[in-house]
């Protein structure tokens, strides 16, 4: 994280340690991103988090890029008046719920998948899911994960690094379910504060 650290002494943008460094958010997506600098990152869950990530690719200089999908308009115009959305990189797009049957063990899996088109994000070679809120009172059937992640390793056909923030539901579904590829967290996943304080209800 030396180089992260170093960022953080000279953005204009002090707030990051606070809302991430010194709670432990994102830490290991960032130590992914400073050690293997991928070279297209996609966010599932956009706001303030998809700024950090940018700000920090762009002053890694390697010709990285960042873009995060939101689904939530009163968010996603949030975003643009807290100046998150400064790179024009955060997407507001439609979310649907859908239904996976996996199989026997996980059969009937209910989640959501925000709608965008695959060729939107070609190349992409790191992924992190953290969205959308997961709570029952926001859904009809109830969702336990994000399904785009199994849509983008189907179509490129193989596996690529992932990082999600929380969400046990989401990270079961990825880890557990014998029926999907074999998913790997190429960035080791710490469950400190930053991490698990929606996990009960995503």
């Amino acid at each position: 994280m030396k180089t992260f650290i170093n960022f953080l002494e000279t953005t204009e943008h002090r707030w990051m340690k606070s809302a991430f460094l010194d709670v432990g958010k994102y830490v290991s997506a960032l130590q992914h991103i400073e050690e293997h600098k991928p070279k297209f990152i996609v966010e599932y869950g956009g706001g303030q988090s998809t700024f950090m990530l940018t700000e920090f690719v762009n002053y890694l200089n390697y010709g990285g890029k960042v873009v995060g999908y939101e689904h939530n308009s009163n968010w996603y115009n949030d975003h643009i008046e807290n100046g998150w959305n400064e790179h024009n990189n955060i997407k507001l797009v439609d979310i649907v719920e859908y239904t996976f049957d996996g199989g026997s063990e996980y059969h009937n899996i209910a989640g959501v998948r925000y709608v965008h088109s695959m060729e939107d994000i070609e190349g992409v070679d790191f992924v992190i899911i953290d969205g959308p809120d997961l709570h029952p009172k926001h859904w009809k059937n109830n969702p336990n994960t994000t399904f785009n992640l199994m849509d983008i390793v189907n179509h490129i056909g193989y596996e690529i690094p992932f990082f999600i923030d929380g969400r046990k539901g989401t990270r079961d579904f990825y880890t557990n379910n014998k029926n999907l590829p074999n998913y790997f967290f190429t960035c080791n996943y710490k469950t400190d504060i930053g991490d698990i304080k929606n996990a009960n209800n995503s």
